[in-house]
């Protein structure tokens, strides 16, 4: 068994992000918008009762078995529907694309029952496969509302951390609003407004449900820091991705086989420190390609154009760009600031679903 390791970047501390596979890990870079724990009031809650959590979400929890061309592995998962329906990460799944196998045990007792990948959105980091046990009897993990945590609320992870199905973890809402790069190589992930937990998210882990007191999903468990060169789990400082955002992706998957996200239309590249002592170009993301149809074509948006704004959020580069256009919805119209031959800019651009 090995791990591959990348570095995630908090402040001064390196940190190595776990992705919850058992097979490899996830790097990531942290930022955090002003919604932080210093700006939200902390719960006085005298916390969960674990054991009662548990009961409600064992029944729903399943653990996720991959096997493709570049290893095996496991995750985690959780029961949407009658139907077979399980949410989990993409990164859980994605060494079974192509030519590898799905399986998955249930908490009944069913292993090893075969899966097919209904569809995947590795930009969200975010999938659904479909599993039936012979003896039927689904229960469907309760959902519950991401938008309405707050920081220092009580909260359970479940999952299978190193194969070890059934596992539950009890920690807190550390800050909300997290933005975190996830993924290695051709697709990597900008993950918006995630939830930073101090309940353990261990190797094993992603995909699994973290839950509220009631038992009701609240988030994805999805990425965990290890100090690097360290041989112990957790730190405490891990990240989750809004049930409510990751249901909408989830229900487009299994209607569509793919999930849609908004854009205005621009192919870019970062202009780095580099760049812009070579060039004089600002920092932003500088436009490659504008995409014909959409809302940047419409503005008059050109190549050659740097983005330095998009509504209230400043661009400093392409991620930050891909976080500020996900910030709202398709149909909305958003200022784009930019510049051109020196000159500061601003149109009105449409934001379109893609």
């Amino acid at each position: 068994m090995h791990f591959t390791t990348r570095r995630l970047v908090v402040g001064a501390v390196a940190l190595a992000v776990l992705s919850a596979t058992l097979g490899g890990l996830v790097g990531a870079g942290l930022r955090s918008d002003p919604d932080t724990a210093a700006e939200r009031p902390a719960s006085s809650g005298a916390g969960c009762d674990v054991a009662e959590v548990s009961a409600a979400v064992l029944p729903s929890l399943v653990t996720i078995h991959v096997r493709g061309p570049a290893g095996s592995g496991n995750g985690s998962g959780s029961v949407l529907d009658q139907q077979g329906n399980i949410l989990t990460n993409d990164h859980v799944i994605a060494q079974a694309v192509p030519g590898g196998t799905v399986t998955v045990d249930f908490a009944r007792g069913y292993t090893q029952v075969a899966a097919a990948i209904v569809g995947r959105d590795p930009a969200t980091d975010l999938a659904v496969v479909r599993a039936q046990p012979p003896g039927g009897g689904l229960v469907p993990i309760a959902l519950g509302d991401s938008a309405a945590l707050i920081v220092g609320q009580p909260v359970v992870a479940a999952g299978s951390p190193l194969g070890l199905s059934g596992t539950i973890t009890a920690g807190v809402v550390s800050a909300l609003n997290r933005y975190v790069d996830v993924g290695e190589g051709a697709r990597p992930a900008t993950l918006v407004n995630t939830v930073q937990t101090d309940a353990a998210i261990n190797p094993g882990n992603s995909g699994g449900p973290l839950t509220d007191c009631a038992g009701r999903q609240i988030a994805v468990n999805t990425a965990g820091a290890q100090v690097p060169g360290g041989g112990g789990g957790s730190i405490g400082l891990n990240f989750a991705i809004p049930i409510t955002f990751a249901n909408a992706v989830a229900d487009e998957l299994i209607e569509n086989g793919r999930a849609t996200h908004p854009t205005i239309g621009v192919l870019a590249v970062t202009v780095t420190d580099e760049m812009a002592s070579a060039t004089g170009l600002p920092r932003g993301a500088r436009v490659e390609q504008v995409l014909p149809g959409l809302g940047a074509a419409a503005a008059r948006i050109q190549a050659g154009d740097v983005i330095t704004r998009i509504g209230d959020a400043a661009v400093n580069s392409v991620d930050q760009m891909q976080v500020a256009i996900r910030s709202h919805n398709p149909g909305d119209t958003v200022p784009v600031s930019y510049t051109r031959g020196g000159a500061a800019q601003t149109a009105n651009v449409a934001v379109t679903a893609a």
